[in-house]
């Protein structure tokens, strides 16, 4: 399993070249496969947001600007042979589309929502880079719709895949291993067992490759292979400019979970979750340096103590009632499925009022929704503009004196909030939004130092 994200694709297909390079180096490593799977390119998904929000307000739009994209890769990249299959393949897929976008009626949701998205998005890209392998002598074939081997409850923008109702279609992706061919598939897409379209929610892709990794495990010695654009690093190197950034050969699938829900963004937490219940080993593999890989698995082979340094903005924090609290916290776990918020406990203030804070790692959904949420207590506040650090290791909980280092490289900030929960393998530091990027660089130079504290 072979995933390409977004930003390597992007819409002018400037990485494409590096795509074919890796596929052909997987190919000549093993006769079965690879299945390349594929994310739309990058700003794809948030335009066809946009079109379809419009369209929700009887603003109709057209999908020129998403198919223009495929229209050049085509001509790009695509040989005459082949050209004509291609264009009526990328014809057959902006038909559903528009289907879907007619389909709105006041509310841009549901599985009109996850047709558009998927067949103006994944879909057809997918069929594009099929057209671009073939023309480039790769013996591929594109996923047909067709018993679909991702099969998916009803939550149709979030869907979750049902592993025995896919078992039950994966013949067709068998035979194809088993011919030889290289395999070009949506990334994202799902299907109910009824064939109603779904979406595996934001950077569903990575779930994809990972879902389908789980289901050839019985058969195949599979290996999930993510390509990004970057190697996994200790911090961002555009934030930490000047510094020397460590390459992060090894994650645990919790420190990789913690990294990515606090801004690292390494494989999407559904995605982590699948693979660390089967124990399925993933790889992050920068497509221009793929000898500085990180893997992510159940062991932790890594003797740092803080292995990554991670900064996030668009922050907030609600304070309400405790007494009303635990109703909207039920509320936004069970019934709306959140899971990007954490309680920072309750305390009784001198007059005796009792209260709670969340910290909200989405400001804008508070922001959306802040007048039905006063329906769980019409006093409650919420302070934004507030940013989250946060330092990632699975050591740290067997080391002392972590979070007073990082704090004492940030004396001079405000600082708001201070979640110091090593035994979960993070350290958060809440500050003023502006501050993140400093107060990241800050700690980050402190890393020396983070990492030869006392056991």
């Amino acid at each position: 399993m072979a995933k390409f994200g977004g930003s390597l694709l992007d819409v002018e297909g400037r990485g494409i070249p590096k795509i074919l390079k890796s596929i052909r180096g997987l190919k000549a490593e093993d006769s079965v496969g690879p299945i390349a799977v594929f994310s739309a390119p990058t700003g794809c998904t948030d335009e066809l947001i946009r079109i379809g929000e419009s369209c929700a307000k009887s603003k109709r739009r057209s999908v020129n600007s998403i198919f223009k994209i495929y229209d050049n890769l085509i001509a790009a990249y695509v040989t005459q042979e082949y050209r004509e299959q291609a264009q009526a393949e990328l014809d057959f897929y902006r038909k559903h589309t528009e289907s879907a976008l007619a389909n709105v009626n006041k509310r841009f949701s549901g599985t009109v929502k996850a047709k558009a998205l998927a067949y103006g998005g994944e879909l057809a890209t997918s069929a594009v880079m099929n057209y671009i392998m073939k023309s480039k002598g790769i013996d591929s074939v594109s996923l047909s719709l067709q018993n679909w081997p991702i099969v998916t409850d009803d939550d149709f923008e979030d869907a979750t895949p049902n592993l025995e109702l896919s078992r039950k279609r994966l013949d067709v992706l068998s035979k194809l291993l088993q011919e030889g061919k290289t395999v070009s598939m949506a990334g994202f897409f799902g299907e109910t067992s009824d064939r109603l379209e779904t979406v595996l929610g934001r950077g569903g892709s990575d779930l994809s490759a990972v879902f389908v990794s789980c289901l050839l495990q019985e058969e195949y010695d599979s290996q999930t292979l993510l390509y990004k654009d970057v190697p996994v690093q200790s911090a961002d190197p555009k934030v930490v400019k000047g510094q020397k950034t460590e390459h992060v050969t090894c994650l645990t699938y919790n420190e990789a979970h913690k990294a990515s829900m606090m801004g690292m963004k390494i494989v999407q937490s559904s995605a982590i979750a699948l693979a660390r219940a089967f124990n399925v080993p993933l790889r992050v593999v920068p497509i221009d340096e793929p000898e500085n890989y990180s893997v992510i698995q159940s062991e932790n082979v890594d003797s740092r103590i803080v292995k990554c340094l991670t900064g996030k903005t668009d922050c907030a924090i609600l304070t309400m009632h405790d007494a009303k609290s635990r109703s909207l916290e039920d509320s936004l776990r069970i019934w709306e499925k959140r899971n990007d918020f954490m309680d920072l406990g309750a305390e009784t203030l001198e007059t005796g009022e009792r209260i709670r804070d969340f910290l909200f790692l989405d400001s804008d959904y508070l922001k959306k929704n802040e007048e039905k949420l006063k329906g769980f207590d019409e006093e409650l506040h919420v302070e934004y503009g507030l940013g989250v650090v946060t330092l990632i290791g699975d050591r740290m909980k067997d080391s002392h004196g972590v979070a007073s280092i990082a704090i004492s490289a940030i004396q001079g900030l405000n600082i708001k909030r201070g979640i110091f929960a090593p035994h979960t393998s993070q350290i958060i530091i809440v500050v003023e939004e502006e501050k993140v990027k400093s107060a990241v660089a800050a700690i980050h130079q402190k890393m020396p130092q983070l990492n030869k504290v006392p056991a």
